[in-house]
């Protein structure tokens, strides 16, 4: 069970880091966007304030890459190594990131189960990781 936690632990940081990614190839204001701000009509203002909010979306999902890398560099080098103090780091990385994204993308009435999804695989993978503990041995 320890290794399913482990292999959990991968896919949530790698789907973090898809996440982010996905947010670079985000160019123009989304329907869920528009929708949110009441659907303004074109003017140099809109034009503007599209640049400035795409510019923080990627700043955004490059946050969410660079959690994602520490996320599985923390299971790579020190959860699969039996370090406890990776397991906490790990899981607040997680909660940070994700639980900023997740409360954004809810509050904009955006599609934000794509963060509880993460959420959920890393609690489940830190449970299942804290439950069954090797025995002072380190896991290949």
């Amino acid at each position: 069970m320890r290794k399913t936690g482990i292999f959990l632990l991968y896919v949530s940081s790698i789907l973090m880091f898809i996440g982010g990614l996905g947010d670079q190839f985000i160019t123009n204001y989304l329907d869920v966007h528009l929708n949110y701000l009441g659907n303004p009509g074109d003017s140099e203002l809109f034009r503007k304030a599209e640049s400035l909010s795409m510019l923080m979306l990627h700043s955004a999902g490059g946050g969410l890459m660079c959690a994602g890398v520490s996320m599985f560099a923390l299971t790579h080098y020190g959860i699969r190594k039996n370090l406890s103090w990776s397991v906490w780091t790990y899981i607040l990385v997680a909660l940070i990131a994700q639980g900023i994204n997740g409360y954004g993308m809810y509050s904009a009435g955006s599609h934000y189960w794509y963060p509880i999804i993460v959420l959920v695989l890393a609690i489940l993978g830190v449970l299942l990781v804290l439950s069954f503990p090797t025995n002072g041995q380190n896991e290949k």
